[in-house]
């Protein structure tokens, strides 16, 4: 629809106009006087606020524009209500109701309710001069629904009723089947006679509301009337033809040559501005001011409105007006609206040129503004903005859609994406997926504008797809960068893929995160694809790589592509399960981080074997941990090379996690490897290398056992490692060691026992064992049951545990010191209370008081319980190994 109307009514309008000029330059109001005088303050006239007004500066002006905004969406239901049902469907009639509430509400709070229909917008006088917000385009669509019903302006005063907005929505209906045939009245006088007949009187369409105008406008006008305003060619019964490209040109350069006079700041005096515009009027075309005319008849100026602002404005509604015909009409490709715009910028910089007096500003503020590159660019984004949702849509659907700015593609994209149906959902999708193919074009700066959209449009492509992405974005961005030669586009395309990587690993797409990177993997390892290989790099930055680790160690199963992404980097893999398991929880994720290392395999388990022998103590503990808990094959392995150098509580780790009930499949390695490397070990850790060796009944271990027993071992001479060795042959039942055990409880030197009685003790309790003598139980009670222990112990428990009625005092020794009171106790270790904070592997020094008996232990924590500690003897004297014998003895009696 180009200018429809706009000389039918001219003869009219010129009359209007002219004498509002004549009056206004007669009787200037003082507003217009400050202006004439080249005042730049902007004046709001003072007006007195009427009752409604007055109520409304208790509203702020969000609420007020929600409720216009309600009003005015409910009135574009009823419009469409009455195109598509009958008179009385149930939708058509709720919609009349609803707006009729909305609005009426409407207009009491704003005494009277004023809508001026603009372009890509409409205005609330009462409310703002600009446009009304609209973020889902719809005060656009009902302005554009308006606009083909022919009304400019709409008013609605406090005393309308239902019947009336009835009335008018059945003539806006009857407005666009009319014949568009021209006639002499004009479209208001239609719209005037049909009001009239159907005795709407609270309505008012198209009605001229009186403004107060600029004076300088005014005298403009006046001059346009003068030049343009008596053609012979303005006769309404001719058929109404479009201005051409030539027309338009002509109708801008004379727009642009008659903006230097009427800026104040050239400081002109009024008759050289008045011969400046004269003389631009008489260069210019009688067309293209009778053309000039016209628009400013559609477009007039509003209250108090500036001439420079309103020139701009009208420069603007030219340019759109005729780009939206030609668009409409197919003349106009969406390839060639950029460069249709910059033309006719370039017309208008070109011709806003000034020589004249005080040319210190060679350029006037509309060129100014319209050979700014940001200008230029927010009106383009306009006009697709504006663009009529049919229209636009089959440009997205086509192969220009790279045209389209982001602005607008945004909005249509989140229209769609919040309609919340499929269908819409769907059609955003496709719109998203054409306009990605379009990174492969010909041109350029197509390229250079897809691929920095695709990046702009990031947050709605992962609204469109909450699960999992397409391949067909990430191949597509694959291929277009590998073939990029521009460095700024494949910048962008770069930066597109990362964070098409970051929304994949945030979603748990793992899947689709490994084509990504696995597309990249496969080009050419060369100079020319470096950047393809550093994009890979960071795409498994620190930050996703946390989140694949996280992912891998989840309490769900594993995601088989995980172990695949993470074994791309096992350095820096095992690094992060290192810190993790100095943390509080890090004991609760051993099972996880275990079970990923055995998926992944060979090549982080080699890793983590080789950490055995580094110097770092972090990494060592790690590593016995991870091995102990994923291959323990691989741990044994590697102790017999580094037991030797390690610190006592290194070994003491190891063979503890060794020595695990989980760990039970591979008891009988780990004891062969204990007996093979008991004289490295550090003396505090032999006695359980021992115990393990006994459990897991290791024969070969018999010989040098019995040495140590009968205290002929070179290094392993202390009291309390032989008995150990002695209730290790009791448990393996060696026949072979009889005699020893024999020899060891009866020998004496004179009428002394050789052996100090705790020896003898463990050497008969082991014999009974072997002999299977009555005495059996008892020494079964001395010294073990197995098969009481649970494997929610890092240690199985090797002794009877004895419970205490009454709590031993203990009194904790070290750095930890603290009394203590102790619960249980057997021959191996106990369970202690303190409100001391110990930590599972700490050393302590622990005395025992039993009545006015000291018993004094050496002891590891084991484990940790919610009110207490439960630790492991590791080392006593004779005579405290007796003591707490014949403790254990006393209590298992009651």
């Amino acid at each position: 629809m180009l200018v429809r109307h706009r000389l039918a009514a001219a003869r009219k309008v010129e009359t209007f106009l002219a004498n509002r000029a004549i009056l206004s330059v007669q009787k200037p109001n003082r507003a217009a006087t400050s202006k004439a005088s080249g005042d730049s303050t902007p004046r709001v006239s003072a007006r007195p606020l009427s009752s409604g007004a007055s109520r409304l500066a208790t509203v702020t002006l969000d609420q007020r524009t929600i409720e216009l905004q309600k009003a005015l969406r409910n009135l574009h239901m009823l419009l469409r209500s009455e195109r598509l049902y009958e008179k009385n469907h149930p939708i058509r009639l709720d919609s009349l109701d609803s707006a009729y509430d909305s609005i009426r509400s409407a207009t009491e709070n704003l005494g009277g309710l004023e809508i001026r229909v603009e372009r890509g917008g409409l205005v609330v006088p009462r409310v703002s001069d600009g446009h009304l917000p609209d973020s889902r385009g719809e005060m656009q669509a009902l302005a554009a629904d308006l606009q083909r019903a022919e009304i400019h302006t709409l008013v609605f005063s406090k005393k309308f009723h239902v019947g009336e907005l009835d009335t008018l929505a059945k003539l806006a209906k009857a407005s666009l089947l009319r014949s568009e045939e021209p006639t002499k009245d004009g479209n208001s006088g239609w719209w005037l006679a049909r009001l009239l007949e159907n005795r709407v009187e609270g309505i008012a369409v198209n009605s001229h509301t009186e403004r107060r105008v600029d004076t300088v406008l005014a005298s403009l006008i006046a001059a346009l009337v003068a030049y343009g305003g008596h053609s012979p060619s303005e006769t309404a019964e001719l058929p109404i033809q479009a201005p051409s490209f030539d027309d338009l040109v002509n109708s801008l350069r004379l727009l642009a040559k008659l903006t230097p006079p009427l800026e104040t700041a050239r400081g002109l005096s009024p008759e050289e501005a008045a011969r400046a515009i004269h003389g631009a009027m008489e260069e210019a075309s009688r067309d293209s001011v009778r053309m000039l005319l016209s628009s400013v008849s559609q477009y007039s100026p509003t209250e108090g409105e500036r001439p420079q602002p309103y020139l701009q404005r009208l420069s603007e509604d030219l340019i759109f007006e005729f780009l939206s015909a030609e668009f409409s009409n197919g003349t106009l490709t969406p390839t060639n609206v950029r460069p249709t715009f910059n033309r006719f910028s370039d017309v208008i910089v070109n011709a806003g040129g000034y020589s004249g007096p005080h040319s210190s500003q060679h350029l006037s503020s509309l060129a100014v503004t319209w050979a700014t590159d940001t200008h230029r660019e927010q009106m383009i984004d306009r006009f697709w903005l504006e663009l009529p949702p049919r229209e636009k849509s089959a440009v997205l659907r086509g192969p220009d859609v790279w045209c389209v700015p982001v602005a607008a593609l945004r909005q249509t994209l989140g229209q769609l994406a919040d309609a919340g149906a499929d269908a819409p959902r769907r059609e955003a999708r496709n719109i998203v997926l054409n306009y990605a193919r379009r990174i492969e074009h010909v041109d350029v700066s197509a390229r250079r504008s897809v691929a920095a959209g695709l990046n702009e449009l990031n947050s709605i492509i992962e609204s469109l797809w909450p699960n999992q992405l397409p391949e067909d974005l990430s191949r597509g961005a694959m291929k277009a960068l590998d073939k990029e030669t521009v460095p700024e586009t494949a910048a962008l395309l770069a930066a597109f893929l990362e964070s098409l990587g970051r929304i994949a690993v945030n979603r748990g797409d793992f899947a689709g995160f490994e084509t990504i990177l696995t597309g990249l993997e496969r080009v050419p390892q060369d100079k020319e694809h470096d950047h393809m290989a550093a994009l890979a790099n960071r795409l498994v930055a620190q930050d996703r790589w946390l989140l694949l680790v996280d992912a891998a160690l989840a309490n769900r199963p594993l995601d088989p592509v995980l172990p695949r992404l993470l074994q791309r980097d096992p350095e820096r893999l095992l690094d992060r399960l290192t810190l993790l398991l100095t943390e509080p929880r890090g004991a609760e994720m051993v099972a996880a981080m275990a079970r990923l290392l055995r998926t992944i395999g060979v090549p982080v388990l080699n890793l983590l074997e080789t950490r055995l022998y580094e110097a770092r103590r972090q990494r060592v503990t790690a590593a016995i941990k991870l091995l102990a808990a994923a291959d323990a094959e691989r741990l044994l392995r590697g102790l017999a090379r580094a037991m030797a150098s390690w610190e006592w509580n290194l070994q003491d780790l190891a063979v503890s996690e060794l020595s695990r009930p989980a760990n039970a499949g591979s008891a009988q390695s780990a004891a062969f490897v204990f007996s093979a490397i008991l004289a490295d070990a550090h003396p505090m850790v032999v006695p359980m290398m021992i115990d393990q060796i006994g459990l897991a009944q290791e024969a070969t271990a018999i010989p040098q056992l019995m040495e140590i027993a009968a205290g002929e071992h070179e290094v392993l001479r202390d009291q309390f490692v032989r008995i150990k060795a002695i209730e290790a042959l009791g448990r393996m039942h060696a026949a072979e060691a009889a005699e020893l055990l024999r020899m060891l409880a009866e020998s004496r030197e004179g009428l002394a026992y050789a052996e100090p009685s705790g020896l003898r003790a463990a050497a008969e309790d082991a014999l009974a064992m072997i002999e299977n003598r009555p005495s059996f139980k008892q020494a079964m009670a001395a010294f073990g049951a197995p098969g009481q222990s649970s494997s929610s112990y890092n240690i199985p428990r090797r002794y009877v545990r004895v419970p205490l009625e009454s709590p031993l005092r203990a009194q904790i020794e070290g750095a930890p010191a603290g009394l203590a009171r102790v619960k249980t106790i057997s021959l191996g270790g106990a369970y202690l209370e303190s409100p001391r904070k110990l930590a599972v592997g700490d050393s302590i020094k622990l005395e025992v008081r039993a009545g006015l008996r000291k018993i004094n232990f050496t002891a590891v924590v084991r484990n940790i319980g919610p009110d207490g500690s439960g630790v492991e003897f590791v080392h006593m004297r004779d005579e405290d190994r007796e003591k707490l014998r014949r403790l254990v003895q006393r209590h298992l009696q009651l």
